[in-house]
């Protein structure tokens, strides 16, 4: 399942998620284990990684960990 950027990712609890010193940076300036689950806007890519949009900042995800949101309906969604 490959996503691109403007799909919205489904990415479970207890996954990790990095932040890079610079946007070419494989340096990880700092990580959250998400307590709960979130759908996030993929904003890029790279061979191992998904960019997304958190917090109002660009986050990194490993590509394995995500799940591409289907559908949305009243706080549902559906996977695949």
């Amino acid at each position: 399942m490959k996503l691109k950027v403007g799909d919205m990712a489904y990415i479970p609890s207890e996954t990790y998620v990095y932040q890079h010193h610079g946007k070419n940076s494989s340096t990880t300036q700092r990580y959250e284990k998400l307590t709960e689950p979130k759908s996030l806007l993929v904003i890029g890519e790279n061979v191992s990684f998904y960019e997304i949009l958190m917090f109002g900042a660009s986050w990194y995800v490993s590509k394995k960990d995500v799940y591409r949101v289907k559908k949305e309906a009243r706080n549902d969604c559906q996977i695949n």
